[in-house]
């Protein structure tokens, strides 16, 4: 079983005659950021759910009460969308519930602190014994986002979830299995369900305006542990 995953730059996918006119009216209620990253996202969606399934218009989307954006029809496939900075990062799968996460390795003032608050006094050991503790932050950080995105959980859940990075395994209320990769040094995590075998990538390029195929990425794979 397989699920495909699109990446693209919100400066790039600002505009799609994929979307209906429902999310154009909803983007007229954000600033302008939020706008462009709101468009540009179901933009990305758009295309993944044309290379696929060959809709022209991007399905009705509805919010969950937990907040986690779904079809409105539950005939089609699970989504996941993400964002960081300029980078965009969208999943879809048809196999069961899929969460995603995109981060680019940034500076954060308080991130020891978010550590402390967040990490397992392990995780918070493993990532100071790294050569590059910023990218380990980002690693764990990437991985519970994914994982709260699946199961539809807002961020005050990630210290529920406890993550073995030597022996890549993690433990939580969710199965499944999750997955991080790094692909132009940021960080890209997916929470998939334990039977998806396969990983597809592709990437929106502007020039074709359309999905392309782009490398497989060197995925490391946590195991549930019971």
């Amino acid at each position: 079983m397989k699920t495909t995953l699109a990446t693209g730059l919100v400066s790039e996918l600002c505009f799609s005659p994929r979307l209906p006119s429902a999310i154009l009216a909803a983007a007229k209620s954000f600033s302008p950021q939020r706008a462009a990253t709101f468009l540009a996202g179901r933009a990305l969606l758009a295309e993944l759910m044309f290379t696929l399934f060959n809709q022209s218009t991007l399905a009705e989307i509805v919010i969950q009460p937990g907040g986690k954006p779904v079809f409105a029809d539950p005939a089609q496939p699970e989504f996941s969308l993400s964002h960081s900075g300029n980078r965009l990062l969208v999943a879809i799968s048809k196999h069961g519930a899929v969460g995603c996460d995109i981060e680019v390795h940034r500076d954060r003032p308080n991130m020891l602190r978010l550590a402390q608050a967040v990490f397992s006094v392990e995780e918070q050991s493993w990532i100071s014994h790294q050569p590059q503790p910023k990218e380990a932050f980002w690693q764990l950080w990437c991985l519970r986002e994914a994982a709260l995105k699946q199961q539809g959980s807002g961020i005050w859940a990630m210290a529920e979830l406890s993550i073995n990075p030597q022996l890549q395994t993690f433990s939580s209320s969710a199965t499944g299995r999750l997955f991080h990769g790094l692909q132009d040094g940021n960080s890209l995590a997916l929470a998939l369900p334990g039977d998806v075998k396969e990983i597809e990538c592709l990437h929106y390029d502007p020039l074709v305006t359309r999905l392309v195929a782009v490398p497989d990425i060197d995925w490391l794979c946590y195991q549930h542990k019971e």
